[in-house]
């Protein structure tokens, strides 16, 4: 406590110290773009609602991600669109593996994430393609995000966009000398700094950005700190007409995580049931027990006769609860980028990125004991990603046709080991370290994934009033396995491939109203990872490597923009078939690291509507809102091994049918604020539908000041933010360990949501 109190002094006192320096700047700068007052005067929208677009999609701005708690997730702003599910059980939405986030249906996994054009994978947890945008780069240096609940665009870089795509655009560096200083200070003793220094445009024509965050938080219940260090850098060369930009940043993250619960548990233990760390002396009589009573089934010897066979109250299982689990991840991303107006009518650019990651993470066990013969030992899964990759657009203008086209070709080694750590009353691994010299390993894997797609595509202006665009794309991802040691042993490669993916759409405007209608295919490409066609045996892979089939989606959107005054939005209907759904069959409780089978277990149909208003009542006032159906169920009865699920006509897990959001923000450029609530109806934890957690409504607040331009103290604001204000239980995130068929195999697999959390923050922006 006492070194995160003398950090929010020194950046106090730092910010205290800029203030007569940089005041003559910031007064001169009043009028930038830049300058938060002059947004707020110029009436800056927070959702832009995607005009001119075949497709439904919206735009959030940087004024919807600085009113969030600072360390916030740039997710946390996109959950305010229509269709849009997130769910976290941390105020900020940055917990990775409590955190959940869906759209009509599909999951966190079945969409696309680019930053900067470049690929951050499918964003989940076991890394195997990239990175969550938590880590890939701090959220204040975000400038908006472009997302697209259906079809998503033709150039995205993605290969698991089945249900859309999220764009995150990052910060230029600015024209003017200058920078930002902040400091935050909320309940858990939540420490969040962040600096930037923007060099202005140099004589070169040169423009650099370089900025830090320091991010400590403790878990709300439980033992453990949520951590994050950042540092973010980016350059802008202008060469001749052209423009060359690099960026790199680095991330640490480190979480200790919330430990699932089940309906049994919550019953019997209740929302705060969490790890026993500290707590070790009954992590290990757990683990005594659990061995005594499975002696004594099979009418052998008690291991460990002083610790008996009953379970302490309130616990009756050992999978109740374990010692302490988190996790580390430890990630470099860059990019290089050439973008050349060749002529008047044709434009290309070249991205060359690398991504370098190493993470692990790790639980305390006791299915697996010490060499010693102590009941416990460290658990952990370990990544490393190792990616490069290359991107080549062009534009071509010629006449009323706008042409496109573009490549992208990525290699990817990774690896996945699971190993073991000893543990003893002397000796307790730290699970948000990477570990050393492990005792055993199950398994230690080599993982490639090599891809190549390309797209084409023409938007052709037939009037001022219509306008047709279409295109296609093509995509071969191979993915393959060595395995260097352990158990299943399995190598070989397996590929999907779909060369013509087509997309087509219009849209017709006339006066302030605009209809669009749009038709898309996608294809899903196997993962290089655990969760994909190698979390099996040989004979398993053998098996299905000829008969799988990539997962895909073909999806029909139609909708309306409309502008009536002070009021704009949309409206939209969809319809989307998902077909050759993937599904691993699991035995077991997930800790125990079973083999799957991956199968192909028949569609999905979803259809839903979606509306979206703003209502501008001034130019300080704003009221936001939206409404989104979706009903999405499964076409087929479930086959798992040798028994029949009947899944057909149930809702999709984790998918609700009701969405309601609204907000009301005011901006007057002195005084700012936001009051924003949101009703999310239950969800299906089961694949039948037979357990489900109910609905939800939460509001979160935020209050705030701007010191005025020309006093001293011109530049700095203060900030308030209540996340969850009324203090709301709930089950947040689902399947965190994995969804089941019934409730008679459900296991541990719903995380608690975060309860009133208040944060107070202090910036000067210079």
């Amino acid at each position: 406590m006492l070194s995160k109190t003398m950090l929010l002094a020194s950046a106090g006192s730092l910010a205290l110290l800029a203030a007569p320096a940089v005041h003559a700047q910031a007064a001169a700068d009043a009028s930038s773009p830049a300058d938060p007052a002059a947004s707020a005067e110029q009436g800056e929208e927070i959702v832009i609602y995607g005009t001119g677009k075949v497709r439904q999609e919206q735009t959030i701005n940087e004024a919807a991600l600085d009113i969030l708690p600072p360390g916030s997730s740039p997710l946390k702003a996109v959950a305010r669109l229509p269709g849009v599910a997130l769910q976290s059980s941390d105020p900020f939405g940055s917990y990775e593996l409590g955190t959940r986030l869906s759209v009509r249906g599909f999951n966190q996994s079945q969409m696309g994430y680019t930053l900067d054009g470049v690929p951050l994978g499918d964003m989940f947890y076991n890394n195997h393609n990239g990175l969550h945008i938590s880590r890939a780069i701090a959220a204040e240096n975000i400038a908006r995000v472009d997302v697209s609940q259906g079809a998503g665009s033709l150039a995205i870089a993605s290969t698991s966009n089945l249900g859309g795509n999220l764009e995150f655009i990052s910060r230029a560096p600015s024209q003017e000398l200058g920078g930002e200083i902040a400091a935050t200070y909320g309940m858990y003793d939540t420490v969040h700094l962040y600096g930037r220094i923007d060099s202005g445009e140099l004589s070169t024509g040169t423009r650099i950005s370089l900025s830090g965050v320091y991010h400590d938080a403790d878990k709300w219940k439980g033992y453990g700190q949520q951590t994050d260090r950042k540092i973010n850098g980016k350059i802008v060369q202008r060469i001749g007409a052209a423009t060359l930009t690099g960026w790199l940043n680095y991330s640490l993250h480190k979480e200790r995580n919330y430990a699932d619960l089940s309906p049994a548990t919550l019953d019997r233990i209740g929302y705060d049931l969490d790890f026993l760390r500290p707590d070790f002396d009954t992590a290990v009589r757990l683990s005594q027990i659990s061995a005594n009573q499975t002696a004594s089934a099979a009418k052998r010897p008690l291991p460990f006769p002083t610790a008996g066979l009953v379970f302490p109250t309130p616990y009756t299982n050992v999978n109740d609860t374990y010692y302490d689990s988190g996790g580390v991840r430890s990630d470099y991303l860059g990019a290089l980028t050439l973008a050349v107006p060749v002529t008047d009518w044709l434009a290309v650019s070249a991205t060359y990125y690398h991504h370098d990651d190493k993470g692990s993470g790790g639980i305390y066990t006791p299915a697996v004991f010490s060499p010693d013969g102590f009941p416990l030992s460290v658990r952990t899964t370990e990544y490393g990603i190792n990616r490069d990759g290359g991107i080549v657009n062009a534009t071509a203008t010629l006449g009323d046709h706008t042409l496109q086209a573009g490549y992208w070709h990525e290699d990817n080694d990774a690896i996945t080991d699971r190993n073991y750590y000893a543990v003893s009353q002397s000796n307790r691994p730290d699970v948000t370290d990477f570990l050393a010299n492990p005792f055993r390993s199950d398994f230690l894997t080599d993982l490639t994934t090599v891809t190549n797609q390309f797209y084409v595509s023409d938007s052709w202006r037939l009037s001022d009033a219509l306008t047709i665009a279409g295109g296609f794309k093509g995509a071969r991802v191979e993915n393959g396995i060595t395995t260097n040691a352990g158990t299943p042993f399995i190598n070989g490669k397996i590929a999907a491939r779909d060369w013509f993916q087509p997309q087509i759409g219009a849209t017709y405007r006339t006066g302030g109203q605009e209809f669009f209608a749009n038709y898309a295919e996608n294809m899903r490409a196997y993962i290089s990872s655990f969760r994909g066609p190698f979390g099996t045996t040989q004979v398993g892979f053998e098996a299905i490597r000829d008969v799988l089939k990539p997962e895909t989606s073909r999806t029909i959107e139609a909708g309306w923009r409309f502008e009536t005054g002070p009021v704009r939005g949309v409206l939209a209907l969809y319809d989307v078939k998902f077909e050759n759904r993937l599904l691993a069959a699991f035995s077991g409780a997930n800790i125990l690291g079973n083999p799957s089978i991956l199968q192909n277990v028949g569609s999905v149909t979803s259809r839903g509507v979606e509306i979206a208003a703003t209502y501008r009542a001034s130019r300080a006032v704003s009221l936001i809102g939206s409404y989104s159906y979706n009903d999405s169920t499964y076409d087929d009865d479930t086959v798992n091994g040798a028994a029949l699920v009947a899944t057909k006509g149930v809702r999709t897990v984790d998918t609700p049918a009701h969405l309601a959001k609204g907000e009301l923000n005011y901006d007057d450029g002195r005084f700012f604020g936001n009051f924003a609530g949101s009703y999310t109806s239950k969800r299906n934890v089961t694949y039948t539908g037979d357990v489900t957690v109910g609905g939800y409504v939460l509001f979160d607040a935020a209050l705030g000041y701007r010191f005025p331009e020309g006093g001293p103290l011109a530049g700095f604001e203060l900030q308030i933010n209540a996340a969850n204000l009324f203090d709301k239980k709930y089950i947040a995130a689902l399947g965190s360990g994995q969804f089941f068929n019934t409730a008679a195999s459900l296991n541990n697999t719903l995380q608690a949501g975060s309860p009133r959390q208040v944060f107070g923050t202090i910036r000067k922006r210079f």
